[in-house]
């Protein structure tokens, strides 16, 4: 691998998300807690929600959107097979599953200077390969958390990269 990467900031994804409960007794405990947070419909107050296996959280915007699709998500699945017990933390975990969220989405490129990096950009632009051997996670997370690498997804990574191939270049740390 070189030591470049591509990296496609404010791209939608579908990912799952978690957060930590406060509840630490019950799994009957832990259900009413996220019953509670449903009918206030403030869910990310007093709460750290992250995209499952990013330590650091991963998600770019915690808009109104992102609220409506997680509390739609909750209202349409049992929520009791949603919650998992962390015996590490002794803390419940809440997962919601295939949620669309703007992240930041890296792939490691295989140059070893900028000017081959932007040129092996546009090639798998123009090929439309972004996904043939280039393996794309979100940013900084140790799972690739990436649900669906699907065409859509393809064509708007491809259109933020056609707006400024220079920009979506790094090198890596």
């Amino acid at each position: 691998m070189g030591n470049f990467k591509l990296l496609v900031r404010d791209i939608y994804v579908n990912t799952n998300l978690e957060v930590r409960l406060k509840s630490r007794t019950t799994k009957e405990e832990a259900n009413k807690e996220v019953e509670r947070i449903i009918d206030k419909k403030k869910i990310f107050e007093k709460y750290d929600w992250k995209i499952e296996g990013c330590e650091h959280g991963g998600i770019n915007s915690f808009d109104n959107k992102l609220e409506d699709d997680i509390i739609e998500r909750l209202e349409q699945d049992d929520t009791d097979e949603n919650i998992f017990w962390d015996g590490f933390t002794a803390h419940y975990d809440l997962n919601v599953a295939h949620i669309p969220v703007s992240t930041n989405l890296e792939a490691q490129l295989k140059s070893c200077s900028k000017e081959d990096a932007c040129t092996e950009v546009k090639k798998i632009c123009a090929e439309k390969s972004l996904f043939e051997g280039y393996e794309w996670k979100i940013e900084n997370c140790d799972e690739d958390g990436v649900n669906d690498l699907s065409e859509t997804l393809k064509n708007k990574i491809i259109e933020t990269i056609d707006k400024d191939v220079e920009a979506c270049i790094e090198e890596c740390a």
